[in-house]
This record gives C-alpha cells, sequence and structure tokens, in this order.
C-alpha cells in the first residue's frame, strides 16, 4: 500500500486522489534522488500506486458509462500539470477534456 494513498483507494478508487498522490509521489521521487535511494525507491512505487488507483478510476467510470466533462480550462490544467511530472495518462485526460 502506497503511503500517499488512503486505506480503501483499491475499494473506491478516486481519479483525483490519483493524481494528488502521483504529483506527491513524483516530488519524492526526485527529492530522493539528490538525497537518498530509499526515499527515491518509495516515491517511485508510491508513483506506481498512484497509476494503478487512477487506471482503476478509470475503469470504473467507464464501467458506469460516464464521459469525460468538456472543460477547456480543467483540460489546460490538467494536461499542463501532466506534462511538468511527466504523467501521460494527465496529458490524455486533459486533451479529451479540450476536444
Amino acid at each position: 500500500m502506497s503511503s500517499t494513498g488512503p486505506s480503501d483507494s483499491s475499494s473506491n478508487p478516486s481519479m483525483l486522489h490519483g493524481h494528488a498522490a502521483y504529483v506527491a509521489a513524483a516530488v519524492k521521487e526526485t527529492v530522493g534522488s539528490y538525497t537518498s535511494t530509499d526515499m527515491q525507491n518509495a516515491g517511485s512505487a508510491d508513483k506506481q500506486a498512484a497509476i494503478d488507483e487512477m487506471r482503476a478510476a478509470k475503469q470504473a467510470s467507464d464501467a458506469q458509462g460516464e464521459e469525460i466533462s468538456k472543460n477547456q480550462t480543467l483540460g489546460k490544467v490538467e494536461k499542463s500539470l501532466g506534462s511538468v511530472t511527466g504523467c501521460e495518462g494527465m496529458e490524455e485526460e486533459g486533451a479529451k477534456r479540450q476536444a
């Protein structure tokens, strides 16, 4: 279990929490690359857990037939954050919101 994830993230995945956890994990991984291998490895593991949570949330959303909201502003922000943090999923979702 990720140290940034809630105890029920596997049973109730959240796209918003997944994105926030990914950003926090990316920061931890980057800081760890300068300070300690343990911190860097923990950041990598947390980042993967966040990716898994986002995928689970997307699958749950798709299964319910929900459409992605068309929101230009949110899409631009999400795409930019994805680009900065290296999260391809965020970039893709942001582009879909802008379409």
